[in-house]
């Protein structure tokens, strides 16, 4: 699936955004976990030499345990640790090294804490660590000394509490958030695309026949305005280069025409000679011919560089387009004389029609003319069909088609879909892009359908506006 870069901008401004909101949110989330297991220690740390000092100063006898004198210090000792740690969410645990192995004391808000500690605590350094105990989490210090070792820990619940509060405002937030992220993405890229799509809609629009127009100027200073600048130039540099070859093809075209005008009277006052034989009129007709033909070329060329540059003078008046037709299938059944060929006139309806007449009647010649060249047996058949809105104006044949591959190709100049059998009769590869050309100076459209051994069709739709 292939993203538009607006799109693609869209989703990685989104990607930036919580990028961004993940590090900020992550970074926050450390810093005050660091930050509260800091104060934990420091609280630790005071608990830890409180403790110390208590038992150093007060309870070192419980090292020698024996007697009444001992339970009753035992006793103090525990209503001791009770009395500061029995209403806290902390623990105390002293585990003394006596003459009869370890005694252990403890008290605090997690009961039992000695018994919850998990295997190999005991064997762990000195220092800060993190437990799970009963559930709950503790910040837990460890000392060891002389007379044994010192446990004390605090619940260490702060910290996961602000996590799991934010938790509870993010999961709801979150859709809102990738939303609002998403719809200002997509707005901030649709805002920075746009002069993109601008000049874009205007490349569009920039053809052959309108190298003069240029992409809408880009006010801002950086390097989408640096390109902008640069491809103004290169049409710039087209429109000189397309300019210099129509002028060339229109000079050359004008240049020749005369030429060979006074060529072809030669040839014909020539032809009209007495004492010519066969064998030199048969040499004079096909120079002829090939005069005539080459006068056509030229004609045509003219035609196409006079329209290239906007310079043909098209003159539109009002006429009868339905007789120009009826004279156009007139001179095709004369040429269709000769052959096995039908040529028909299935509908005309009578239309008005504003345009330039003499134009019109070259499109429909070069039409026909086509499908005379292509169609040797079978029918020709004519229709001009007066609509609402438009003209529709078909020629159809039963010739020999044109081959798929080629369709998309018949348009362009000198193309031809058989290239000796078209040179051996007479075609140039100018007469469609001739008729195009007509069709979309009077606002109408041309279309060709066809398939090989089975005929072409072309229909040519013009604006009844016009009409």
């Amino acid at each position: 699936m292939k993203l538009s870069i607006r799109t693609r901008l869209g989703l990685l401004i989104a990607l930036v955004f919580f990028g961004v909101l993940g590090f900020i949110l992550g970074s926050s989330m450390i810093a005050l976990y660091w930050e509260l297991n800091r104060e934990i220690d420091k609280e630790l740390q005071l608990e830890n030499g409180w403790m110390i000092q208590l038992f150093e100063t007060e309870f070192l006898g419980l090292l020698t345990p024996g007697g009444q004198q001992d339970e009753a210090l035992a006793a103090e000792f525990y209503e001791e640790l009770h009395e500061i740690y029995g209403y806290k969410q902390e623990f105390v645990i002293f585990a003394l090294k006596t003459e009869t192995g370890r005694r252990v004391f403890s008290d605090g808000g997690l009961k039992n804490a000695q018994l919850l500690l998990p295997k190999g605590f005991w064997e762990q350094p000195e220092g800060f660590s993190n437990h799970l105990l009963a559930g709950r989490r503790y910040r837990v210090l460890i000392s060891s000394h002389s007379w044994g070792f010192l446990v004390v820990g605090k619940e260490n619940r702060t910290f996961f509490e602000v996590l799991d509060e934010l938790l509870d405002i993010l999961t709801p937030g979150i859709p809102l958030i990738l939303i609002l992220v998403l719809a200002g993405g997509w707005f901030l890229s649709r805002l920075a695309m746009r002069p993109v799509a601008e000049v874009a809609a205007a490349a569009d629009k920039i053809t052959m026949s309108q190298l003069e127009q240029r992409l809408p100027a880009y006010r801002g200073e950086d390097e989408f305005g640096q390109l902008v600048l640069t491809l103004n130039r290169m049409i710039g540099r087209i429109e000189a280069g397309v300019q210099k070859v129509r002028q060339f093809t229109q000079d050359a075209a004008h240049e020749l025409r005369t030429p060979l005008t006074i060529l072809r009277g030669e040839l014909e006052l020539l032809y009209q000679s007495p004492g010519i034989t066969e064998e030199q009129l048969g040499a004079l007709q096909k120079a002829l011919d090939r005069t005539i033909m080459m006068s056509k070329i030229i004609d045509n060329l003219l035609l196409l560089a006079q329209s290239d540059s906007g310079q043909y003078p098209i003159q539109k008046t009002v006429f009868r387009l339905d007789e120009v037709l009826r004279q156009t299938v007139e001179d095709a059944e004369i040429l269709a004389h000769n052959h096995s060929l039908e040529v028909r006139l299935e509908r005309c309806d009578e239309v008005l029609f504003k345009g330039d007449e003499g134009l019109i009647r070259r499109l429909l010649l070069n039409l026909s003319e086509n499908a005379l060249k292509f169609t040797h047996s079978g029918m020709i058949q004519f229709t001009l069909a007066a609509h609402q809105e438009l003209i529709e104006l078909t020629v159809r044949d039963s010739g020999i088609g044109i081959p798929a591959e080629d369709l998309k190709h018949i348009f362009d100049r000198f193309y031809r879909v058989n290239k000796a059998r078209t040179r051996a009769e007479g075609g140039s590869g100018l007469g469609l892009a001739i008729c195009r050309w007509i069709v979309a100076a009077h606002g109408g459209s041309l279309h060709i359908d066809s398939e090989v051994g089975r005929g072409t069709m072309v229909r040519v739709e013009l604006p009844a506006a016009d009409g």
